[in-house]
């Protein structure tokens, strides 16, 4: 991304000639530079202006033009400790070689020697991982950046002394080295001259209120630059992108379009289509050995960027099913080879990809043959990309040139290390697509600091932001930590950091507005102490149109008039998840399930209840199980399969659905015959429940009695049901803790029964019957408030993190809508 020239650096550069060099903390106060430049020296030949390790790479290079070393990147060197590491036996993921990598720059920017470290384990082995990094650029003669800060010290009597801005600390080894070359600050003026610290509900109404004044003062002064600053930008990207949208009316606007930047980049391997493109790659893995992923098949082959796309839609779809009546995790083509030829655009791509490729090559290898399959899978050449798709396939193929380096220094590799690595290096590479200038900036803290805008507005201001928390590096010693000044490792530097960081925002602009919100989804906030609020603002709606001149307050509702209701467990769960998605549950919206190919998740639900339903009646003891001969129980099992699809129209879909129900029910019984003796007692049934006057029907799956009369509640689940959604305040799955308050039973519990898994979750009395009862209690204590506060029509817009996913109330909401 080209960031937006719309900012300035807070300092006055009559002092500074074309021949000096400016040294400042980050790119983008690179660019500020420059802008402000031109503002206060017209058309001046511009300085050198770098940032730190623009500044060190540079230098080096300038002294060293010639040097026989070669400097590798960050991604290079990531890809180099994560081979030492597994060289010594240790399984790499990507938090623990972020964790060591961290903990590295630290040792170097705080002049720590490995040797200074202590014997404890963690630190032996963080030395040892090091140790053989160094070892493995000693002897491929490489250069990392943390190299050169020494070199350019050795060299310091030939250097020009730079003009630094920007640095809120100067770490160690920036010390030592500037102090060696000399430098000089460049003053920053004090620009704040009016403060207005505000309090808000909720971070909705927090960001609401900013979007507003913000766009307010845009149209008042169009050519004012303004600044959003929010601490946790990456967490809140999603709610300030769709709240600016609706605010700027931008929801469908191109990224590079819309009336405002906000500046986060998101790792190229997030994108869509770099997943789409990673995903075909490693099918053309598979392919050859004849053992593909049902899953990657599937996203595969319906992929809008694979050749005729458009064309084969609807027979790609059918061989979707064709592939999941298989019930397996993985296939081999031959079995779907028969119907292939219903897509011969997509049999031919396969046919020409099933060809063997070599078993070892070096790195630079793999990236032509994987470029090969890109183009010979006319990878996104069938449609159109948009203009962020275009700068993103650019991005990847330029990154993807890493495996080049990577080459030089490892052997030959096979495709899936190759495939890892590419994975890996775009993983590291952040993208962001380009925006047009834009005189309204949403950034993060880090970013804005040391820059200057007309007006600013600073949210997130809680205790959680400023101060930050004590927070110790882990693989290096606190007390060695502590004392090499590592940041947030001791309470005097939070205060610093902390005292800085707040000036720096609050010089932000002569004018700049602090706010912070009292909850964010649920969870309460506290002021900064930093700061003084005592502006506390009402609740905000989202409504753009003035109100009704008599309007009623819109958090509740006349109360219930009559305490039995239709579809109760839905409606306690929509209320736990969003008052307002609960409160709709009164108002008998109809819905409509969409067009389906086959046979959809609803149907296969219904489907796989009624054939176990029929089973169990017939079959109501374990005793009478067991009894049953492998070609008894066989038949029996296709009978019921059969007897539960008989009002479905005969069709390949329903062939397909009775072999899959085949696989999962033989595996679900072979569950049940383990089990301790047991007898069902009701499957299906239909019961009433009262929960704090709230009544409704609902149907029990399966109820059992076990050899010491305990009972047992099961809920089938086609899905990947979670026993820790009970655990939670809002219990995303309430059906069984309803039964589990309203029966007198000793156990629920999930019977999980898809394709890639058969199994029974649940909660016993019999494993702890202390835990048992704590949880009933909570369950009771939750679920009777649900149900009061629906009673009593509490509807207020309160989503917690997950009730919009396929929420279908968008048009009604008042927050979405």
């Amino acid at each position: 991304m080209t960031p937006s020239s719309a900012m300035w650096i807070n300092a006055q550069l009559n002092k500074i000639s074309k021949e000096d060099t400016i040294v400042l903390a980050n790119n983008r106060q690179v660019l500020a530079f420059k802008k402000t430049w031109h503002l206060q020296k017209g058309n001046c030949a511009l300085p050198k202006s770098l940032s730190w390790q623009q500044y060190l790479i540079q230098t080096w290079r300038t002294f060293a033009p010639n040097s026989s070393k070669r400097l590798i990147s960050n991604i290079e060197s990531r890809t180099l400790i994560a081979k030492s590491m597994r060289k010594l036996r240790q399984k790499t993921d990507n938090r623990l070689l972020n964790e060591v990598i961290k903990n590295n720059d630290y040792c170097h920017a705080h002049l720590i020697q490995y040797s200074q470290l202590s014997t404890s384990q963690n630190c032996d082995l963080f030395t040892a991982w090091l140790q053989d990094y160094q070892q493995t650029k000693l002897t491929h003669n490489l250069l990392d950046i943390n190299d050169l800060p020494a070199l350019i010290i050795a060299q310091h009597s030939t250097l020009p002394k730079p003009h630094l801005y920007g640095f809120k600390t100067l770490t160690p080894q920036q010390s030592l080295l500037f102090d060696t070359i000399g430098h000089q600050v460049l003053e920053t003026q004090q620009k704040n001259t009016q403060s207005n610290n505000k309090i808000f509900q909720t971070t909705d109404d927090e960001i609401l209120s900013a979007a507003q004044w913000a766009q307010a003062h845009h149209t008042r002064h169009p050519h004012h630059h303004i600044a959003i600053v929010c601490p946790t930008l990456s967490s809140q990207h999603h709610q300030i992108k769709s709240i600016f949208n609706q605010v700027f009316s931008d929801t469908l606007t191109e990224t590079g379009q819309k009336a405002y930047n906000i500046s986060l980049g998101l790792p190229l391997t997030d994108a869509p289509l770099i997943r789409h493109l990673l995903a075909l790659l490693e099918l053309c893995q598979q392919l050859p050995n004849n053992r593909i992923s049902t899953k990657l098949f599937n996203t595969v082959i319906t992929s809008p960027y694979l050749h005729h796309a458009q064309a084969e839609r609807s027979k790609r779809a059918l061989l979707v099913n064709r592939v999941l009546s298989f019930s397996q995790t993985h296939f081999k083509l031959t079995r779907l080879s028969p119907y292939l030829d219903t897509a011969p655009h997509l049999q031919a791509l396969l046919s020409d990809i099933t060809l063997s490729a070599p078993k070892q090559q070096t790195h630079d290898q793999w990236l032509i043959h994987f470029n090969t399959l890109m183009q010979n899978c006319g990878f996104a050449t069938d449609r159109t990309l948009s203009s962020t798709e275009y700068q993103l396939f650019n991005k990847t193929q330029n990154a993807s040139l890493g495996l080049n380096q990577l080459a030089q220094t490892h052997h030959k590799v096979s495709a899936t290390h190759a495939l890892l690595d590419l994975e890996n290096t775009l993983s590291q590479v952040i993208f962001q697509a380009q925006s047009a200038p834009t005189p309204i900036q949403i950034l993060g803290s880090l970013e804005a600091e040391g820059l200057i805008f007309d007006r600013a507005w600073v949210l997130g201001m809680s205790d959680d932001f400023l101060p930050m928390a004590l927070n110790s590096p882990t693989f290096i010693p606190h007390t060695i930590a502590q004392h090499h000044q590592i940041p947030h490792t001791s309470f005097t530097l939070i205060t610093k950091d902390a005292q800085n960081t707040l000036n720096n925002l609050i010089n932000l602009s002569s004018e700049v507005i602090c706010s912070y919100a009292k909850s964010h989804f649920n969870t309460e906030q506290r002021p900064s102490p930093l700061c003084q609020f005592t502006h506390e603002l009402p609740a905000l709606t989202r409504h753009h149109q003035a109100p009704a001149q008599h309007s009623l307050p819109d958090q509740h509702a006349r109360p219930l008039p009559d305490p039995h209701i239709h579809n109760g467990v839905n409606t306690l769960k929509d209320q736990m998840s969003c008052p307002f998605k609960g409160f709709a549950h009164r108002l008998n919206i109809q819905s409509f399930d969409p067009p389906h190919i086959g046979l959809d998740r609803r149907q296969q639900g219904k489907i796989i209840h009624t054939a176990l339903q029929y089973f169990y009646q017939q079959i109501t003891t374990q005793a009478a199980l067991l009894a049953l001969k492998p070609t008894e129980l066989d038949t029996l099992i296709q009978r019921k399969i059969t007897q539960a699809l008989a009002h479905y129209t005969v069709s390949a879909f329903r062939q397909n659905e009775q072999k899959r129900l085949l696989t999962i029910l033989h595996q679900f019984i072979r569950i049940d015959q383990q089990r301790d003796p047991f007898t069902v007692l009701a499957t299906e049934q239909q019961i009433t429940t009262n929960i704090a006057g709230l009544t409704f029907t609902t149907r029990l799956d399966r109820l059992d009695e076990t050899h010491n009369a305990d009972k047992i509640i099961f809920d089938y689940k086609i899905s990947n049901p979670t026993t820790s959604h009970w655990n939670a305040p809002v219990i995303k799955e309430p059906q069984l803790p309803i039964y589990a308050i309203s029966n007198p039973v000793q156990g629920i519990a999930f019977i999980q029964l898809n394709a890639d898994k058969v199994a029974i979750k649940g909660l016993f009395k019999a494993k702890d019957p202390q835990q048992w009862q704590q949880q009933t209690n909570a369950w009771k204590t939750t679920l009777e408030t649900t149900s009061k506060h629906f009673q009593h029509a509490h509807a207020a817009v309160l989503p917690n993190n997950t009730a919009c996913q396929y929420c279908p109330l968008t048009p009604l909401c008042r927050v979405k809508g």
